[in-house]
């Protein structure tokens, strides 16, 4: 007893009268360790609400620890939510490209295939044109070798034109430069010893056809005797004929003689030979003589 009345008679008494007094004696209280603080009754009222203070403050650590702990995995479950979406949006993605690629691979190589297809049945068209063509190229080489040896032959049998002529088959055409009626080129014929052209052949009319654009010579056709009945020079009839469109017609009642009117480019198109018209016999004009073999 006489310890506790000594410790308590060396103690500061101090006078708490509110919980605004509680900080001030309490800094006192500090200010003198040794000494001591002594509280009088009257914070005992504020007790109570220090208590109710203290309480809360930790009910609010225990709530934020608690809210803290579970903050931590939900942002890790979305975190990982968010991360397994994104990947499985870029799989699609990835797997919607692949197919599409895949899908562009094989129409390419259809294409290709398509391609290489035509591209060997071209090839194969190629060749066999070229292997015509090669074959039509040795068929003229061999049909002109064999007209050369005709030519040759009839030449060595019959002899060379005379100067001035040209040879066609068995016969030598002489084209007159200068112009005259159908009486006087005859004349003229003869005394070469020769006639008026007789065409007794396509090939015959083809070759007369060639000699160039503009041209006009007597032939030996006419119907001088009987009016639409015509007959060469050598009595034959006319069998085939190369008549113009519209010919003859025998214009004023005078056209009895053929004259071979060549005055289009036929270069182009050696089907188109029609080129016989007939005209009055006094017309003076080129003429074309024929010598044939005896």
């Amino acid at each position: 007893m006489e310890i506790e009345e000594d410790i308590y008679a060396n103690v500061e008494e101090i006078s708490v009268k509110g919980c605004d007094d509680l900080a001030a004696g309490y800094e006192t209280l500090h200010q003198s360790p040794k000494a001591g603080t002594r509280l009088n009754h009257e914070n005992q009222n504020c007790q109570p609400y220090k208590l109710a203070t203290v309480s809360l403050g930790l009910l609010c650590v225990l709530l934020l620890t608690t809210v803290i702990g579970l903050s931590v995995p939900y942002d890790d479950d979305y975190t990982h939510y968010l991360l397994t979406a994104n990947h499985t949006t870029e799989k699609k993605e990835l797997q919607t490209s692949y197919e599409n690629l895949t899908k562009e691979k094989e129409q390419l190589e259809r294409e290709r295939d398509q391609l290489l297809i035509s591209y060997n049945s071209l090839a194969k068209e190629r060749d066999q044109s070229q292997t015509h063509n090669i074959n039509l190229t040795r068929e003229r080489d061999g049909l002109q070798r064999k007209i050369s040896e005709q030519e040759k032959k009839i030449s060595e049998e019959l002899g060379c034109c005379p100067d001035g002529w040209r040879r066609f088959g068995s016969s030598c055409y002489y084209f007159s430069t200068e112009s005259k009626t159908w009486t006087e080129s005859r004349a003229d014929c003869i005394r070469g010893g020769a006639d008026l052209v007789i065409i007794n052949s396509r090939e015959e009319q083809l070759f007369l056809n060639k000699m160039g654009k503009d041209v006009h010579f007597w032939i030996g056709l006419t119907d001088s005797e009987m009016e639409g009945f015509w007959k060469w020079v050598d009595g034959t009839t006319s069998t085939t004929t190369f008549w113009r469109r519209g010919e003859p017609n025998n214009t004023d009642r005078e056209e009895d003689c053929v004259v071979f009117n060549r005055f289009i480019d036929l270069s182009w198109d050696w089907q188109i030979i029609p080129s016989w018209n007939d005209q009055p016999c006094s017309v003076s004009t080129q003429w074309v003589c024929e010598s044939r073999p005896k």
